[in-house]
């Protein structure tokens, strides 16, 4: 994790003296996320969760690049034989991602981005007290557009998962699991 955190403070202060621009700020999010199984006898509910940390942007006038350290909290039920339990998963998130500027107006601009994320699991909360082998790491694919506003930035984004949230191997059937989320944020650049 102390490694994560210094690689990433390393490539925004080394890209910072390439970069044409760069911007440094703060985001907070609220998600709602859902886990798809391809096992029919599960059954799974969105829930609302959230997200906050801290993003870097650098690049030219037209293409950048965004990464992101972020401390997420997704949410989800889960149905199995009639029984449910609501599950929230702790994470550290790191998305890295490739945008374009659509329209830039200079004291406002439109952009379109894409790119991957890897999540670090912090840990889990269940309402029965249920065990779940969450894996230590998750991939994930991100897409979404954003809007600036002076030193304010909207975003919207879609969060496909790559790789099993959990694993099942110890379970009675081993079965995909991949969670979706839906996120819209709001941040501040303050450099």
């Amino acid at each position: 994790m102390k490694r994560s955190i210094l690689v990433l403070t390393c490539l925004l202060l080394g890209m910072h003296s390439f970069a044409a621009t760069f911007d440094l700020g703060v985001k907070a999010s609220y998600n709602t996320s859902k886990l798809t199984t391809d096992l029919s006898t599960i059954k799974t509910d969105a829930k609302s969760g959230y997200n906050f940390g801290v993003f870097g942007r650098f690049g030219g006038s037209k293409i950048y690049l965004q990464p992101e350290f972020l401390y997420v909290v997704k949410s989800g039920e889960f149905t199995l034989n009639s029984v449910s339990d609501a599950v929230k998963s702790k994470y550290i998130q790191v998305p890295v991602l490739l945008g374009i500027k659509l329209i830039d107006l200079k004291v406002a601009s439109v952009r379109a981005f894409t790119g991957p994320a890897v999540a670090f699991s912090t840990g889990y909360d269940s309402d029965k007290n249920f065990t779940y082998n969450f894996n230590n790491s998750a991939w994930n694919y991100q897409l979404g557009a954003g809007l600036d506003f002076l030193m304010l930035t909207f975003d919207v984004r879609y969060e496909w998962g790559v790789s099993k949230s959990f694993d099942t191997t110890n379970l009675s059937s081993n079965f995909s699991n991949k969670g979706n989320t839906f996120t819209v944020s709001i941040g501040y650049k303050f450099l």
